[in-house]
């Protein structure tokens, strides 16, 4: 057979007669491969141990939140208890049996509590039981002083001691509240909030006379990374976290250094080896030549031209060519040219095959089932995001579905298309939205999670939101997503896996260890036949509310009315029936759980902006400095009293992706958007949750002992729309925008375009923006009485009316 490269053939010949070359190539690579494992070894085991030590610096600092936070809730709750006028008239009195339906009733209010005491003055009831800390705490306290709280071994158990004073109207100290608590609820946070797979976590406390003593271990036998102590809010208590070895082995480093390193040892290589090999063969190459050269003859060449006898001069030699170039193209061969195709399209603008381009929002994917979303595009869009996640070192997608018709489709074609790329799927079921975002945050597998929902929008539509390493895909990410989906070359491999999994317990558990009202109140709960409805009862029957459903049944038809709860009518029934039961409160979900509105016990609607106003009032105080975010839809009364509580108000877009991209980045607390998304990071991971915002409200109403009227009449008042729609073509919301701001027709007020416009008066502000998730443009106005509020209303009505007649509202 003859050889296809003849010429490759010779080079490995004539190499093969240099042993002393082959040597040194050998030598060469050998040596590079050693420099490069050893290398490999040093700053990847040296990452590592880095990585590790940080993963548990962070861990430590998660265990060492959450243990100030459930110190701070007891706390919270028992001195509330110990001002509680029950209390203090019964040690006033010193009816004995009434402190001892007090020391009941303070054990029906707080869940975890062993033993409570209502102790007067001189009282023996310790010193018979041994109680020696709580002997001395009491002492303390009458003494005048604060003790912290103190973990004290009482039988076989350690307990958590909490002693406070109960005083009377003139400040006289009238006995001490003593609370023994038990530690298991402590115990279980910690477990829940760091796998105890990944270290061990202590809890100490310094003893005089026997220095540290521990009294909380989570207990693992692998001891690989360095302890990490963190002091806690007791001065007496510190956190030790000491890594395992599963974390060591879980800390992955990044390569991009090693990488580098590895490229530039590969290219030096690879040049010394060539300089080699081609000074061999130059070495050989002019020792042949030499060896051929002779003498050169009298007579002249045949290849040069020579003269006849006629005197003429015959230049053909023997090379002599039929005048046609070698190097050209013969006359009939096809020459290549530039092809164009009108279909070639990145940008994302137009429809491309069965992907319209219209569904691509920006926050979210959102379109009409059948006609813009379909199972074809469900695959085509989980093979796009499986693709992505693996870019990103992720190999499994958490999945959910909302109560809508066509849910159960697009979720089966979304997780066939994550599994054909060799991606594992965790399937969570009908679930809230919430419960994804919690399940990224509290699985270990995974922190990616797709959700199929259309939230609010009515029956006929259907929806993906899409998160990724605790961001929200929003913009430019979600518009890329249309190109990618495109793309057909996937490598075959075999399927992922799909495992099923309910975390709704876990999550139950999470809410309530964290929220713990002071006393029990009655809630109308209305979920608009969305999905949240059992999920939202249970958190709430689980804290201690009674629960009242209305519409918690899941019908994506939506048959009662839309699952918006930000529009008034659609909160009617949910008012007569707060009304009715003589409620405390009425929540109102949407349809997949992440937005909120709430009813006042009068049937008062308290729109989410003060929502907010009431939860940064309560997070402020403890996070002084702190950005609190809101969108562009909200009163302007919060950036008032956030300032006044010394927070840091900021205001941005609008948008629960746009808004939950910002709290992360900004490590804000708290956030929240007129829509009815509201963000705690505070206590909670940051993510938009209709469910656990709806507890913490319930626990400052009880704490306050205060109903919404009660706590929305400290605030200053003022007069607003809800939000106001005008339907339009939805391709050109945008553009009659845009044509708005370029009018420049609102010059005397203050103008503000992060998001459509919004514009300040002294006495009133308006603004106008085009919806992302329906063909519409949104308004709404405040102002400080109706007669302003008429009058921005005007301003905006005529401006619209001057770019488009049919803009009215």
């Amino acid at each position: 057979m003859r050889n296809p490269n003849p010429r490759r053939g010779a080079i490995i010949l004539k190499l093969a007669k240099h042993p002393v070359l082959i040597g040194f190539l050998a030598l060469l690579f050998c040596t590079a491969a050693i420099i490069t494992y050893l290398l490999h070894h040093q700053m990847m085991d040296n990452a590592r141990t880095s990585l590790a030590a940080s993963l548990a610096t962070e861990y430590a600092t998660k265990q060492r939140i959450l243990v100030d936070h459930h110190i701070d809730q007891r706390a919270q709750q028992l001195l509330a208890l110990s001002q509680d006028d029950l209390f203090i008239e019964a040690l006033a009195t010193a009816d004995q049996a009434m402190l001892s339906r007090m020391e009941q009733r303070m054990k029906s209010l707080v869940e975890d509590l062993n033993n409570g005491y209502l102790l007067r003055p001189g009282e023996s009831r310790l010193a018979e039981s041994n109680n020696f800390i709580g002997q001395q705490l009491s002492r303390q306290v009458l003494e005048g002083e604060l003790p912290e709280p103190v973990a004290a071994k009482v039988s076989d158990d350690w307990e958590l001691l909490f002693a406070y004073p109960v005083k009377n109207t003139e400040g006289k100290i009238l006995g001490t509240l003593l609370a023994m608590l038990s530690m298991e609820p402590l115990n279980k946070a910690l477990a829940r909030t760091v796998d105890p797979s990944l270290g061990t976590t202590e809890l100490l406390q310094d003893v005089p006379g026997a220095g540290a003593t521990p009294f909380l271990i989570l207990a693992n036998k692998s001891k690989a990374v360095n302890t990490v102590k963190q002091d806690t809010r007791i001065g007496t208590w510190e956190l030790h976290f000491t890594g395992s070895a599963t974390l060591l082995k879980r800390a992955a480093p990044s390569y991009t250094e090693f990488m580098v390193l590895a490229g530039a040892i590969a290219s030096i290589t690879l040049l010394l080896a060539y300089l080699a090999i081609r000074i061999a063969l130059h070495r050989d190459h002019w020792q042949n030549w030499r060896g051929r050269r002779k003498p050169v003859p009298a007579r002249t060449p045949a290849n040069e031209p020579t003269s006849s006898a006629d005197g003429t001069i015959d230049e053909t030699g023997d090379e002599s060519t039929n005048g046609t170039n070698s190097t050209d193209p013969a006359p009939d061969e096809p020459q290549e040219q530039a092809t164009y195709s009108d279909t070639d399209n990145t940008d994302g603008n137009d429809d491309i095959s069965d992907i319209p381009a219209v569904v691509f929002r920006d926050y979210d994917i959102r379109g009409l089932m059948g006609s813009q979303l379909t199972p074809t595009f469900a695959l085509k869009l989980g093979r796009a995001l499986a693709r992505r996640a693996m870019l990103v070192d992720e190999h499994t997608l958490v999945t959910g579905y909302d109560g809508r018709l066509s849910s159960p489709e697009l979720i089966e074609s979304l997780e066939e298309g994550i599994r054909s790329t060799g991606c594992h799927v965790i399937h969570l079921g009908s679930v809230p939205t919430p419960l994804l975002n919690f399940a990224t945050n509290h699985l270990q597998q995974t922190e990616c999670g797709v959700m199929v929902t259309a939230s609010h929008n009515p029956a006929q539509y259907n929806g993906f939101k899409i998160f990724f390493q605790h961001h929200a895909l929003c913009g430019a990410e979600i518009m890329a997503l249309q190109t990618e989906m495109t793309e057909e070359d996937y490598p075959d491999k075999p399927h992922g896996e799909r495992q099923e999994l309910d975390i709704s317990d876990d999550y139950i558990e999470a809410i309530s260890g964290d929220v713990v009202p002071a006393q029990h109140i009655k809630v109308v709960l209305d979920a608009g036949n969305g999905i949240a409805g059992e999920l939202a009862s249970r958190v709430l029957d689980a804290i201690g509310c009674d629960v009242i459903p209305l519409y918690c049944d899941v019908d994506g038809s939506f048959p009662n009315h839309a699952p918006d709860p930000t529009v008034p009518e659609n909160l009617t029934d949910l008012i007569c029936h707060v009304q009715d039961n003589q409620a405390d409160l009425g929540i109102a979900l949407d349809g997949d759980g992440d937005r909120i509105v709430a009813v006042s016990a009068t049937g008062k609607i308290i729109w989410p902006d003060e929502l907010l106003m009431i939860f940064a009032r309560d997070v402020v105080s403890r996070h002084p400095g702190a950005d609190i975010v809101f969108d562009i839809k909200s009163t302007r009364r919060l950036n008032t009293l956030i300032s006044s509580y010394g927070g840091r108000p900021v205001m941005w877009k609008t948008g629960h992706s746009h808004m939950y991209n910002k709290i992360i980045e900004s490590k804000a607390p708290l956030g929240g958007e007129f829509s009815g998304h509201i963000f705690f990071q505070d206590r909670w991971f940051g993510f938009d949750d209709g469910i656990y915002a709806a507890a913490r409200l319930i626990e400052i109403m009880t704490i306050r002992e205060q109903g919404l009227d009660e706590i929305m009449a400290g605030f200053e008042e003022r007069c607003s729309t809800p939000e106001i729609r005008i339907e339009v073509d939805e391709r050109e919301k945008f553009t009659l925008i845009e044509k708005l701001r370029e009018k420049e027709a609102f010059q005397a007020g203050k103008m503000s375009t992060i998001d459509g416009i919004r514009v300040d008066f002294p006495k009133a502000w308006g603004l106008v923006r085009a919806s992302n998730t329906g063909p519409a443009l949104t308004l709404r106005f405040e102002a400080e009485s109706e007669e302003s509020l008429e009058k921005i209303k005007s301003l905006f009505r005529q401006q619209l009316r001057s770019i488009d007649d049919r803009l009215s509202f």
